[in-house]
């Protein structure tokens, strides 16, 4: 981004009286545009899963916007320590942004409790992503029913391969179990890295069910190793017409809750360098690379700004959190 174009957010802000004061002195003195070096793009999930390959692709396309290298490391470590660890430790100056989806919030309540939605700042929400329940396609599994029924006849064997306990993926499944009039105890959730992880498992026949994203199983669906019987939508997904949502099945889970998928930076970010860093991102989203990839996948185009998906994600927390304690993931 030019200099000019640096300043005129200043101005548009209400800082233009500060300027000096913010740049160390006049207009000569301000140094380089921003940006003008590579920007470490951190992913707190492991390599291939949805996360990771959508990142992946968004930092592609702002490397041939803004012609600086974006530099993607994947730190799964910790259910996030790792990513957060280097996300607050590092300078508010647009040069460290970090992945963020709904286990943030999750997590924050519970295994990551020295942070919270104040120890970031929220760049932009990319996209929302249904929550889809994914059985083996030689199941007999066909349906929300049958996959109750099923856990109900064999309560406490049924091995669910998902990601990690307090999850927003595991959020989505008890919803279900709860809505079901079914104890979480009645199956064996186990923990994987990432959502791909838990498709892989069940597709290697490590797991009964799994819950997953639409982009993460098309090509096993539509080769006929995996069946998708529910989604959690207030309407059927257009890529998959034939497959009722959850609520039309006669589970009353809320059709709000989904993956959503966004970005973070250090905190106490200069409003100058978010506003600039959000327009870059946002650009991007908006490219045609970007939007074919959205729809490939099914995901929904749902960008927000800054501000706006702050005060989404306090609303978001609120929930999570009601959640969590209601399971017993949190006192």
């Amino acid at each position: 981004m030019r200099l000019r174009t640096w300043l005129s957010l200043f101005a548009a802000a209400g800082l233009a009286g500060g300027l000096a004061a913010t740049l160390g002195g006049g207009v000569a003195q301000a140094g380089p545009a921003y940006p003008d070096h590579p920007i470490h793009y951190v992913l707190h999930v492991s390599p291939g899963g949805a996360t990771d390959v959508m990142a992946r692709k968004l930092g592609s396309v702002l490397q041939k916007e803004l012609k600086i290298p974006i530099v993607i490391e994947n730190r799964p470590g910790g259910r996030g320590a790792a990513e957060m660890a280097i996300i607050t430790h590092s300078k508010p100056d647009g040069y460290t942004i970090g992945s963020a989806t709904s286990t943030h919030l999750a997590e924050f309540h519970q295994t990551l409790r020295q942070y919270n939605i104040h120890s970031v700042t929220w760049v932009a929400r990319l996209v929302t992503d249904p929550y889809l329940f994914v059985v083996p396609a030689k199941s007999n599994i066909h349906s929300m029913k049958d996959l109750a029924a099923a856990i109900k006849a064999d309560a406490g064997k049924m091995v669910v391969a998902g990601f990690v306990k307090g999850s927003g993926a595991n959020i989505a499944w008890e919803m279900f179990m709860s809505a079901a009039g079914l104890p979480a105890s009645d199956v064996n959730w186990v923990p994987y890295n990432s959502v791909g992880g838990g498709v892989t498992a069940v597709l290697g026949g490590h797991g009964a069910a799994t819950v997953a994203y639409y982009g993460l199983v098309k090509d096993q669906v539509a080769a006929g190793h995996l069946r998708v019987i529910g989604v959690i939508a207030p309407k059927r997904l257009a890529d998959l017409p034939n497959v009722p949502t959850v609520e039309e099945q006669g589970y009353n889970v809320p059709t709000f809750w989904n993956q959503w998928r966004g970005i973070i930076a250090p905190a106490n970010m200069p409003p100058a360098i978010l506003a600039a860093l959000d327009a870059d991102i946002k650009k991007a989203m908006e490219s045609p690379d970007m939007q074919a990839y959205v729809k490939n996948n099914s995901l929904q185009y749902d960008y927000a700004g800054s501000a706006t998906f702050d005060t989404f994600i306090q609303q978001q927390d609120k929930v999570t959190l009601v959640w969590l304690k209601k399971l017993g993931f949190v006192k």
